[in-house]
This record gives structure tokens, sequence and C-alpha cells, in this order.
């Protein structure tokens, strides 16, 4: 659908490449357990609208642990995290969504009188992503095994309950709580008998990393103090948007913020409250009360209603309506019954919430108030409540906090950048243990300087040996890939792929639109120039890490590496030398292109033997014995070799060499068989006397 059924809003476009790439993610099923017996009773009309609602709030939460919605399938649905894009704790995101997802189902249950219960299963591991279908008809996915894992983990997991496969387990054991699940019996998979079931989130009960001191972000912590002083000297509401990825710390620097403010300024923060309200992701007013009002969720009603009451007529004396619209709002009161020519556009709980966050800024002279507002994916009521806000008097600042997708033209905008080397350093020495400080340093540059990546390096590093340390930090260095553009990760993916060297010249034909993306690579300092230049005016490139270059070949679909090596090595035969030969050999044998990789290996043997470098000759003939060449072109290839054993005085090599040959030359075409076995007969004589030759001497 183009727009919304339900409000008739555009929707926002399903992210549909043409490219597709190997990707380690975590794949999620969610699915409705006995819903056809549960709503046998219930109107068509009734089932639809219920189905619709549960599937509605299940993606909402899959979105808001920014997952991706892969596909609707019945009365439940599959959800990817890691792709399109990624972060360092996909795995963790995955499960504690899968788990969210189920919690809601059963609210909404309760909430209609119904019994309703959801299970869910989660597994991790490489997949191919990208876009599937033809013509027009076109959408992004994931194909591979662990998808078809989860949906049998999924159909095995009991009432309520997530079901991780083993690597999912593996990723997340040092953060989550599980309970081992044996004998299990998966169609398909006969070698999975056990999982996991998830237990607990132990990282809710107690982040370890809250009190840590913070570091850096000198620049954004000035830049808010600038905004908040403009705010106090205007006197009027300004909008701020603070713009940074998943875990580039937004949230622990809005906390620091706070915490340095004056006296006289109120720090609020506000979020969704989805999962309560699943039709319009409408403002969680009961954090404000809280915050504002000193109404505590933990009250029973009649407390909760008499504090609120006694706040709002110290801050909006006399004002009853706005009195009772806040307490409708916290459901203390009946909502208030409208007439048709008294609806507005603008809900009036949001106007009332709005003049008791104005009042708090005149409650004290020189008051001002910050307003962080958390929306990491399009909720329509808290924008229009932010947008409200931001337009009314006092000294009001709101801090919008986003990844940066559909940001109005005009936003003025705080973009959190990346932490320093030092930085990183500074933050991964408060977590890590000294044991492992000196592998933690050679790691910080290639996971970049994203807190949350920081972090997720430490419980890498700092895991049980028998953990899957290498496949934690694919998935981090993963997530620093996915933060270049598409022609950047072609180019990246291009140079992977051509050796620890590349050139610049070849990086720019393979794609050339890419000339901003070189440079984005190199500000990046992902792709660094070398200072020994390997071809004669070509700029020479290598990646600052093996590390990452290998995580880089991690994501390259197989079936895409063929036609990348061809074009390395038709271009490395255009402009190299013959020193070359070996490695365009190679690429042309990755490519597919045996004829042209035995001319290439053959032409490098014969250099490095008139060079005198017999391991690399022997390493190139042995080469050759791997192609499969006709019968001619193995012969001549064994031939050549014995002659090249005969000048290194290696009788054995030419033995085996010319056996080779012997063994092929009767399937050689008639008209070139002679001349094969002349050359074979006159090297068997040669090697004769080569045997007989110290005997001689003696």
């Amino acid at each position: 659908m183009r727009y919304c059924g339900m409000c008739g809003l555009a929707l926002a476009t399903r992210p549909v490449s043409g490219e597709r790439e190997r990707r380690r993610v975590s794949v999620v099923f969610v699915d409705l357990m006995g819903f056809s017996t549960l709503t046998r009773g219930l109107d068509p009309e009734e089932l639809r609208d219920l189905a619709d609602e549960v599937l509605t709030v299940v993606a909402g939460v899959v979105e808001d642990y920014d997952g991706y919605v892969d596909a609707f399938r019945g009365d439940g649905l599959s959800a990817v995290f890691g792709a399109p894009h990624s972060h360092p704790d996909d795995p963790y995101r995955a499960v504690v969504a899968a788990s969210a997802s189920l919690r809601a189902i059963e609210r909404i249950g309760h909430e209609r009188g119904l019994d309703l219960h959801g299970r869910a299963g989660v597994t991790t591991g490489m997949v191919v992503a990208g876009a599937v279908g033809s013509g027009r008809v076109r959408e992004y996915t994931v194909m591979g095994s662990v998808v078809n894992l989860a949906s049998r983990l999924e159909g095995a997991a009991r009432a309520g309950s997530v079901l991780v496969g083993y690597d999912t387990y593996e990723a997340t054991r040092h953060r989550l709580t599980y309970a081992r699940v044996d004998d299990l019996v998966l169609a398909g998979f006969p070698n999975v008998t056990s999982a996991y079931a998830f237990v607990a989130d132990r990282e809710r009960e107690a982040d370890p990393y809250r009190r840590l001191p913070f570091v850096g972000r000198t620049r954004e912590l000035a830049a808010l103090d600038s905004a908040l002083a403009q705010v106090r000297e205007r006197g009027r509401a300004s909008e701020l948007w603070l713009v940074g990825e998943a875990g580039s710390g937004k949230t622990r620097l809005m906390q620091t913020f706070a915490e340095r403010v004056e006296a006289n300024t109120t720090v609020v923060r506000l979020a969704t409250q989805r999962l309560a309200d699943p039709t319009n992701g409408g403002p969680n007013w009961s954090a404000l009360a809280e915050q504002l009002l000193g109404v505590r969720a933990s009250d029973d009603d009649r407390t909760r209603a008499q504090r609120a009451q006694e706040q709002l007529q110290r801050l909006l004396p006399d004002e009853s309506r706005a009195h009772r619209l806040v307490l409708s709002s916290l459901g203390l009161v009946a909502r208030p019954a409208w007439t048709r020519l008294e609806r507005r556009t603008v809900d009036r709980a949001a106007l009332a919430w709005r003049d008791v966050l104005s009042a708090v800024t005149r409650s004290t002279p020189g008051h001002a108030l910050v307003l962080a507002v958390a929306s990491e994916r399009y909720a329509p009521h808290l924008d229009a409540f932010a947008s409200l806000l931001a337009e009314s008097d006092g000294p009001i600042l709101v801090v919008r906090l986003s990844r940066g997708r559909d940001l109005p033209q005009d936003a003025a905008r705080l973009s959190l950048q990346p932490l320093s080397t030092e930085e990183s350093l500074s933050l991964l020495d408060q977590v890590v243990d000294p044991v492992f400080r000196t592998a933690a340093r050679a790691l910080v540059e290639q996971v970049g300087g994203v807190p949350a990546a920081i972090f997720e390096l430490a419980r890498a590093l700092t895991i049980t040996q028998d953990t899957n340390v290498s496949s934690s930090l694919v998935s981090l260095l993963q997530t620093r890939i996915d933060g270049f553009e598409p022609p950047a990760r072609r180019m990246l993916a291009v140079a992977a792929l051509a050796g620890e060297r590349s050139w610049q010249d070849l990086l720019l034909e393979a794609v050339p639109e890419g000339r901003s993306s070189l440079s984005a690579l190199r500000d990046a300092d992902v792709l660094v120039s070398d200072d020994d230049p390997t071809l004669p005016g070509q700029v020479t490139y290598r990646f600052r890490s093996e590390l990452l270059r290998r995580a880089v070949l991690h994501m390259i679909p197989f079936g895409e590496r063929p036609a990348l090596h061809l074009r390395i090595a038709t271009w490395l035969e255009e402009h190299a030398p013959l020193a070359f030969s070996e490695s365009i050999a190679q690429h042309f044998e990755k490519g597919g292109a045996i004829d042209a990789a035995y001319a290439h290996y053959l032409a490098g043997a014969a250099e490095a033997l008139a060079d005198g470098d017999r391991p690399r000759s022997e390493r190139l003939y042995d080469a050759i014995t791997r192609l499969d060449v006709d019968a001619e072109a193995t012969v001549q290839a064994a031939l050549e070799h014995a002659e090249a054993a005969l000048q290194w005085q290696a009788s054995d090599v030419a033995e085996d060499a010319l056996g080779r040959a012997e063994a092929h030359i009767d399937a050689c075409p008639p008209e070139v068989a002679p001349r094969l076995r002349e050359a074979l007969s006159r090297l068997r004589d040669d090697l004769h006397a080569a045997r007989r030759l110290p005997t001689a001497e003696a």
C-alpha cells in the first residue's frame, strides 16, 4: 500500500535495492496461538479489526527496536534485525523485541476480554539480503536456512515464550537469561534438537554502563548550552533536532546535559506510548505527569488524581477545563464528550499539556524548560505535540531525538559525530579488563567511534572462551560498513576482492558514480593511500585493517563474486605489468575464465623461472594442475613444468610432470600429438641424462 489504510498518510517507501549482499542478521517470527479457535464467535469485521490491531502493534514494537518487518504471514509476521541496516547488538534487539511483542499481544487480549497469546522464534546467522522479484514487483527480503529455522522454532515455542537458536543464545547470553529446551524435533533440521527459551533481560534490571563517566561530546554539549541560552534570551520556544544513528549516544548526551543545566531549568523526556495506545502512537502523558506533577504510576488512582489536581491548580489556577483534559489523558477521569462543532484538528489534551509546560516556565522568574522528545519512527500525534510546543510562548527548548530520516528541510539539527580514537579508547578502558586492552586498542578504529559499538566490542572481548567472538566482531564491522551509501559499499566490495591492494582507477571504473564515495572512505579512514605505489601512475589503496576487509568479504554474495573478479582481472590485464600475472590469473580463475587464467599462470611461471624464483614458479605450475583445461593445454603445461624442474635439478618433480603429460597425450588432437610426443621423449632423455650425471662425475 502507498497510503495507510487507517489514517490515509503516505507510507514510507520500503527499502528496495537491486543489489544483494551477504549479511549476518537475526530473524524473528511472531505468531498468534489458537487465533482461529479463540475468535470463532467474532463477526468477520471484528476478526479483521483484531488481526489488524495485533499486527500493527507487533510491527510497531519491531520498529521501536529498529528492526525491519519483512513480511506479514497470516496471523503473524517475520522481521529482520541486521538488514537493510544493522546495529552492534542486533541479536539482543531481536530477542527483546520478540518478548515485547508477546507482552503486547497479551495486553490487547486483556483489553478485549480474550485469552490472546503469541509465540516467537529467533535465529542468527548469514543470509542473502536484497530485492527479490521481477519487473516492478520487487521487495527487499532475506533468504537462507536461518529464516526457515526461525519459523520452526516459533512453531515449537510454548504460549507466551520466545525460543532462540544456538547462535542467538551465544551472542546474547551475557545479557539475557535463558532456560535450555531439549528433545526438539524440527522439520528439515534433524541436527537441531535443543534451543533456549528467553527468561529475563538482565540488562533491563541494571544497566552496567549507566554510571560510567561521560566521555567526549564537548561540541554537542556546548551547542545544547547555546540553544538553551537563546530560548532564555528570546523568551520563545525553539526546536532542535539531535541526529544520530542508534547507539550513537543521544539519550546519554541528554542525561548528561540535564545533570549540568542550571538549577532554574527543568529537563523532561517524552516518548510514545505505542504499546498502550497502538492506534495512534500518542505521547506518553503518564511520563510527563510523573516528571512534572509528581504523579507516580505505583500509586492508586485516587492518590494520583489528588496529587495531579494539586499541581495543576498551582500551575494553572482556575482553569478547570485544562485540568479535566490532563486528568482524562491520564485515565483518571472520563474523557469529555465533544460535539461535532467543538471538534478540532489539534488534540485538546495536547493543548492542555502545552499549557502545563508553558506554566512551568512561568512558575519561577527566569525558569526555562527542555523537552527531549524521543521518537525513532513516525508517530503522528507525538510529532504534532512537539511542533505545537515549539510554536508556543515561553523559554522552551524542544530537542527532537532522531536517526535523521525524513527530517523537515528547514530543521535546525545537531549531528552526533563518531567519537575520536582517543575518546573511544578512553571509553573502552572503563569497561575492558586490562588483560584485553592491547587487543581492544587494535580493534577500536575498525568498529568506529559509536559508543554502542565500543560497549559491544567490550562484551565480545570479555565473554568466555567458548563463545564465538569472531561472529560478534563481524556484526560490529558490518554496522560500520552500513554507515556508507550503496556506491561506497560497492567500492569496498571491489577493493576487498582485489586483495591487499587496490587502485583508484579500478575503483572508479567499477563504480563510475563513486568519486565522492572514495573521498568518504578516505575521510572515514577505511581506505588509506599506500606510500609505495604498486602500479605506475596509479594511486594505491589498502584497507586500514585486514579485519575490516574480511568483514566486507563476508557481505559479498557468492553469486556476485565471479563478475567482480572478472572486472578486476580485465582491468589488471590492461594496466598491470607482467609481474602481476599471478594475481590476474587468480582473478580470472575465480571469475570462471579458466582459459585466461591458464595463460596468465603459465606466463607468471615462466617469468618466475627467468628471475630464478623457484618457489613462486613451482607454486604457479601447481596452480595450473588444478585447472579444468583441455588435454593439449594440460600436456603443454606439464612439459614446461618438467623443463623448469630439470633446470632446478629436481628430478622427482620432473618425473611427476612428465607422467602427467604422458597420461593425457593420447587425448590431444592428432595434428599436435606428434609434436608433443617428440617433446616428451626429448625431456625424458634429458631426465635420464641428469640422473646419470652425478655417477659419471664421481
